[in-house]
């Protein structure tokens, strides 16, 4: 980012983590004042806001009933994620940032070719009740009892995606295709890649212990079986840790969150 008088401008990205309380201190005083000066940011910045409000508006939690539940499973103790989740709800400026329903990417853990504008987003809708809230991307997100997640995505220009799962027993799911190969990306009017794209409908995890899900945007389809596997290895190399699950070695960006289930 620059400004205005260089020509350049503000990316989408930021935009979009400012708008979801993202960005903090000096970073975030930057981008506002550069979107202050800068009319293209500035209108940019209002259509990804007012982007997210249309879409709560006109597509209701409740259309999208729970598309996939789990088997309660035993629970396994896991220190460093219950740690994880102290810190996460004792840092007020985190919390605040999951209770806004707006898009919230990161930078993914493992890049084969990086193109622009690539992320994962995650809407949290309860049990009961219109508020909805964006899984952190930062830490480890607890959930409640019947509450249902919906991913969606931003496809940097890639021309498909996979989603799995696996939790702190090693089950490995595929969420998006659950078998084949790599679900295409939609071809969005304009091109745009930067948009975020919901699947269909919500994933409902029950059980105990931990979950990670995990979304990998690629230029070629990938074999479902293929990323299970690489899943199932990637857990066995963390030990059972899915707090800190190490890249899977299948090409894509990757995208990861971790959920703590009730």
């Amino acid at each position: 980012m620059t400004d205005t008088a260089t020509g350049m401008h503000i990316p989408a990205i930021k935009l979009r983590r400012l708008s979801a309380g993202e960005l903090a201190g000096a970073e975030a005083s930057e981008v506002e004042a550069h979107a202050a000066s800068c009319a293209a940011c500035r209108a940019r910045w209002k259509e990804i806001t007012d982007e997210q409000r249309r879409f709560e508006q006109e597509i209701s939690f409740d259309r999208f009933a729970a598309g996939v539940e789990r088997a309660a499973r035993a629970p396994r103790a896991l220190p460093s994620v219950r740690a994880a989740v102290v810190r996460r709800w004792a840092t007020p400026m985190l919390a605040m940032a999951a209770a806004v329903a707006l898009t919230v990417t990161f930078a993914p853990r493992a890049t084969n070719r990086t193109k622009g504008g690539a992320g994962m987003t995650v809407q949290i809708a309860p049990a009961e009740g219109p508020q909805r809230r964006i899984a952190s991307p930062t830490a480890i997100e607890p959930l409640a009892p019947g509450e249902r997640i919906r991913v969606g995505y931003q496809s940097g220009g890639h021309d498909f995606v996979t989603v799995v799962s696996v939790d702190d027993q090693g089950q490995v799911t595929a969420l998006y295709p659950e078998a084949g190969k790599s679900l295409g990306v939609p071809r969005l009017k304009g091109g745009a890649s930067d948009t975020t794209i919901y699947f269909p409908d919500s994933v409902e995890f029950t059980g105990k212990g931990a979950e990670r899900l995990i979304v990998v945007l690629g230029d070629k389809p990938i074999d479902v079986a293929a990323v299970k596997e690489a899943a199932a290895r990637a857990f066995r190399r963390a030990r059972g840790d899915v707090a800190h699950l190490p890249p899977l070695d299948v090409p894509g960006e990757q995208f990861q969150r971790t959920f703590l289930k009730p």
